[in-house]
């Protein structure tokens, strides 16, 4: 069985904007991994991706503190 580390990424408390860049830096890191990469939205805002070829997996949307 092969387990992957799931975070969800969202604006950081840093850079105003960062956190609308993070799907994008995902989408560029694993570019070379075609269609290993497997995306499948959740809900209206909310989007997972898994990079299956890197065992990695993310969730993109707005995030509720």
């Amino acid at each position: 069985m092969v387990r992957y580390e799931i975070k969800l990424a969202g604006p950081s408390e840093g850079a105003a904007g960062e956190g609308d860049l993070s799907f994008a830096a995902f989408s560029l890191a694993h570019a070379a991994c075609g269609d290993d990469v497997l995306e499948v939205r959740i809900g209206e805002r909310m989007l997972l991706v898994w990079c299956m070829g890197c065992a990695v997996m993310e969730v993109f949307g707005p995030c509720n503190r």
